[in-house]
């Protein structure tokens, strides 16, 4: 049977075959337009290829939306060539793929950790594993997924950039900075096109308050960027939130308005991108125009349907600001239905955060303040990274702000910065931050309230 490049055998095809296959995958985790039409001209080629078929079900998947599962194509099980002639390891992919396209990315995460206990050099099944476990919050399983498999991992093994980049991620959501640093350089150094890795290492340096090596990092690849697909929407964020901690407000607009959220869409991530993008910018004071409602344009359609819970959490934002809280009930029912397949606590926590964001918005902010005050420990949960969640924390800390309670203010800030800064690297830095912040006792206008929200070093 032929293999590939890492030694793993694939039935429906012949050697060529496979060779198109790997770059096709490659594509996707460079995150390159029109991905599904080389997946598309390989099954035209090949009609039997079954790990073709699985890595087709799984891109369509990444839409992140539940109405995008039901385009995943899995008659091709019903092929009794494919099914005989069929791989063990292939057959576990087509159990996971269908597992997915169920909306169960639980059982499918089970599923991609057999085939890596197997077979640890499944890169797919790693990428696969890897991306939903990050939107699980399983944190500590991501690092444990890529740790457990890295001693069969070595520069010399092809995809290594791929599979280090990945584990670069896992080790910056658990804090592990420096070694999450060396393995993104590293990962980018053998690929520049690893927009994963990239966007590994500004999630580094966004965590260690590192603004101006942010800046220059996504700057310097400003003429790449736009080769790639709408992931990188998300890079575009990253420099965003980098010029708004320097306080570089048009500059922050301007980038929302060509590159972030140029027009309405869908898609999951810009929805996080645009919505947590727009509220920083008013919690600063910042009078973001019409912009909500190019949002709502995006998202008034897809009201309730998306896989991942943290996207429902910007769903609320969106309307809330845009003035359409008629679609809020239609949110709240699609958090209890029970044939999505969630935990109950993902689910009662949802609920609480999007009360609260309901409530803030409504000016009621001792309620808000109380719905949002003891899920701020819980919010990994619902999946997204310490700089993505960071939008709830400011939730709480504006709606504290707002009812006068400047010892909650305060000790809300003191540990946004102490997860932000490195206090034990730069302890002149952070007893800075600290001093300033403590001065909020004493009186505290507006602006320097702002001031202090917006710099986190």
């Amino acid at each position: 049977m032929n293999k590939d490049s890492r030694g793993l055998s694939y039935s429906g095809t012949d050697q060529a075959g496979i060779a198109k296959f790997e770059e096709a995958m490659a594509w996707n985790f460079d995150y390159l337009p029109n991905g599904l039409e080389k997946v598309d001209a390989l099954l035209a080629e090949y009609p039997d290829f079954l790990m073709a078929w699985v890595l087709k079900g799984y891109s369509i998947a990444s839409e992140g939306r539940f109405g995008a599962l039901s385009n995943i194509p899995l008659t091709f099980i019903e092929n009794s060539t494919i099914r005989i002639a069929s791989t063990p390891r292939e057959r576990k992919h087509v159990l996971a793929l269908s597992a997915y396209a169920q909306g169960d990315t639980k059982k499918a995460v089970e599923i991609w950790a057999d085939i890596l206990n197997e077979w640890p050099l499944d890169l797919l099944a790693f990428r696969q594993s890897t991306g939903n476990l990050f939107w699980m919050g399983e944190r500590q399983r991501l690092v444990d997924t890529a740790a457990k498999i890295a001693p069969h991992w070595t520069e010399n093994t092809p995809g290594y950039g791929y599979f280090i980049g990945a584990f670069s991620f896992a080790l910056e959501e658990v804090g592990e900075y420096s070694l999450a640093e060396k393995y993104a350089r590293r990962a980018v150094e053998i690929n520049p096109s690893d927009m994963w890795a990239v966007h590994s290492m500004a999630h580094v340096l966004e965590m260690n308050a590192r603004t101006d090596e942010g800046i220059a990092w996504i700057e310097e690849r400003h003429e790449r960027l736009p080769k790639h697909n709408a992931f990188v929407g998300h890079i575009w964020w990253h420099l965003g939130l980098f010029h708004l901690e320097q306080g570089h407000i048009e500059k922050v607009l301007s980038l929302f308005d060509e590159y972030i959220y140029p027009e309405a869409s869908s898609f999951y991530l810009n929805i996080q991108n645009g919505a947590s993008l727009l509220k920083r910018l008013e919690f600063v004071g910042v009078d973001v125009g019409n912009r909500w409602e190019r949002l709502y344009q995006g998202v008034k359609d897809s009201v309730g349907d998306y896989l991942y819970l943290f996207t429902e959490l910007h769903t609320a934002m969106i309307l809330n600001r845009s003035g359409s809280t008629y679609q809020l009930p239609q949110l709240h029912a699609s958090l209890s239905d029970w044939s999505k397949t969630r935990y109950t606590n993902e689910t009662s926590i949802a609920q609480e955060l999007i009360s609260g964001i309901s409530a803030y918005e409504a000016k009621d902010y001792d309620i808000a303040a109380k719905m949002l005050h003891p899920q701020r420990y819980s919010l990994s949960v619902l999946g997204g990274s310490h700089a993505q969640q960071d939008i709830l924390i400011q939730y709480l800390i504006n709606a504290q702000h707002k009812n006068s309670n400047v010892s909650a203010v305060t000790g809300l800030m003191k540990e946004r910065v102490s997860r932000r800064t490195q206090w034990d690297e730069k302890p002149q830095q952070f007893m800075q931050m600290w001093q300033q912040i403590d001065a909020m006792k004493d009186g505290m206008s507006e602006d320097v309230f702002r001031q202090l929200l917006r710099k986190v070093q």
